[in-house]
């Protein structure tokens, strides 16, 4: 594998995905300044990328600002259609946001949050504003945990070596102490169930998704309004769509998804 210090590694492209990724962070345009702030790198290397990505199609500007182009969609899009059971996904989603009535996403862990590849909305009003390429945290969320839950000891070890835990609502768990204990309780149960840890108003559940080795390498879960459900509840009527939708897609997952 390459490194930053290794000869395979190709620096100017690592510093190109860097600043696209930067201006991903907010819907807002962005300047030379304002970038070499957010990468760290030098306003003559960021001003560079920015031309080359605009002269590609995409970036646009005004000759001050920068803003992505819908063409960066591709980039993505290429990594979604490349899945040999995107169409399966797709329609088990559909499926169960037609049968429950609720939002439901496919999900993976990427190392240090979950990422969303497929969400179906329901009609209900959320305050959660997530879609496709979304990141959220691991620790704080149904998906999430359910992925920590499955890592490696090891891999485990890593994530949680010197982790901030930010509290996004009183509920949230901050301390490793508090998180153990209740990873351990997910492989028990067999799902995820947070409620108001990421939003005060949001409770989620979460189920694994296995390759043909009984790895799990994603994550199906479906977002709930706290104030209309409760963990008994979703157990009772969510939990078995959420577990038939799930074992749809067991061994047709790609293993690539599989945490480390």
């Amino acid at each position: 594998m390459a490194t930053p210090t290794s000869e395979s590694f190709i620096r100017s492209f690592a510093r190109g995905l860097t600043v696209i990724e930067a201006m991903g962070r907010s819907g807002e345009a962005h300047t030379v300044s304002t970038l070499a702030t957010a990468t760290s790198l030098p306003r003559t290397v960021v001003r560079r990328i920015l031309l080359t990505l605009c002269e590609l199609g995409y970036v646009a500007t005004d000759e001050r600002e920068f803003r992505l182009t819908p063409k960066i969609l591709n980039l993505g899009m290429t990594y979604l259609t490349s899945l040999p059971f995107w169409g399966h996904a797709q329609r088990a989603l559909e499926d169960l946001c037609a049968q429950i009535q609720e939002s439901c996403a496919l999900t993976v862990f990427d190392g240090d949050a979950v990422t969303y590849i497929l969400r179906i909305p329901s009609r209900k009003i959320l305050s959660l504003r997530l879609g496709v390429g979304s990141r959220i945290p691991a620790y704080a969320t149904s998906p999430g945990r359910l992925a920590l839950a499955h890592l490696s000891d090891e891999a485990l070890s890593a994530y949680l070596q010197d982790r901030q835990f930010r509290r996004y609502t009183p509920k949230t768990v901050d301390t490793v102490d508090n998180l153990l204990p209740l990873l351990s309780e997910v492989r028990q149960n067999g799902y995820a169930w947070v409620e108001g840890e990421y939003d005060e108003s949001v409770c989620g559940l979460a189920v694994p998704i296995y390759d043909t080795q009984r790895n799990v390498v994603a994550a199906l879960n479906v977002n709930m309004l706290s104030r209309q459900t409760s963990r008994d509840k979703a157990v009772e009527t969510i939990l078995g769509p959420l577990l038939d939708a799930a074992h749809r897609l067991d061994g047709i997952a790609p293993a690539f998804l599989r945490p480390n």
